[in-house]
């Protein structure tokens, strides 16, 4: 299932507004934020440990195209997937 913040706070029975203030006094951060860290984290792993194709884990990180997720590693990282996956 696409995890957001909406589907989140329906899953505990609170209003959104509430989960995302309550989660940013708590975490740091927003959600949407959070989020991305996460999944950034599960694709180095992913690029480290498996010959996943890029692809392959834009998809199961639930971008909605592989373009996206290189852009955004890109912006994050400050390389690409494939430069990254190379380095290691």
């Amino acid at each position: 299932t696409e995890l957001t913040l909406e589907y989140c706070s329906s899953r505990i029975n609170y209003h959104p507004h509430y989960v995302s203030r309550v989660f940013r006094q708590e975490a740091g951060v927003n959600f949407g934020e959070y989020l991305t860290s996460y999944r950034m984290e599960m694709a180095k792993v992913w690029l480290k440990e498996t010959d996943m194709k890029i692809a392959e884990i834009a998809e199961r990180l639930q971008y909605n195209n592989s373009a996206n997720f290189i852009r955004s590693f890109r912006k994050i990282m400050g390389t690409t997937p494939g430069k990254y996956r190379e380095g290691q």
